[in-house]
């Protein structure tokens, strides 16, 4: 085999390895951007859940306390956010729109006592 042909092969060759190593390269940086991404809603959907468990620890304890305007009779509906809400909360994180806090009237849970809910309304922003 001339000189010549086995330059050529081995150009080939290596722009085939190159090709390749560009291949995998990008397909290994897209799994981790959306893995990134993938985690980054994770963490908003954790958050939002512990905000709603907060925002009825709120309620039980203002409930607890026989604080006015959350013993009488009736449905009392409360939305906490970081400012400009029934409740407000600075400590919340930003990913977190608001979380509305639902007393409903007496007899209507276990037993007879109160039913308490919450609804947390979050974002996801990449």
């Amino acid at each position: 085999m001339p000189k010549r042909d086995i330059k050529g092969m081995i150009l080939l060759i290596v722009i085939g390895v190159i090709i390749v190593v560009v291949i995998l390269s990008t397909a290994i940086l897209r799994i981790i951007a959306n893995q990134l991404r993938l985690t980054h809603h994770q963490v908003s959907r954790i958050q939002a859940q512990y905000a709603a468990k907060a925002g009825v620890v709120y309620a039980l304890e203002r409930l607890r306390r026989n604080e006015v305007g959350w013993t009488g009779s009736g449905k009392y509906v409360k939305t906490m956010c970081k400012s400009g809400c029934d409740i407000n909360e600075i400590s919340l994180p930003d990913s977190i729109q608001q979380v509305d806090i639902t007393v409903y009237d007496r007899a209507t849970g276990i037993s007879g006592a109160r039913k308490v809910s919450a609804k947390a309304t979050y974002t996801y922003t990449p």
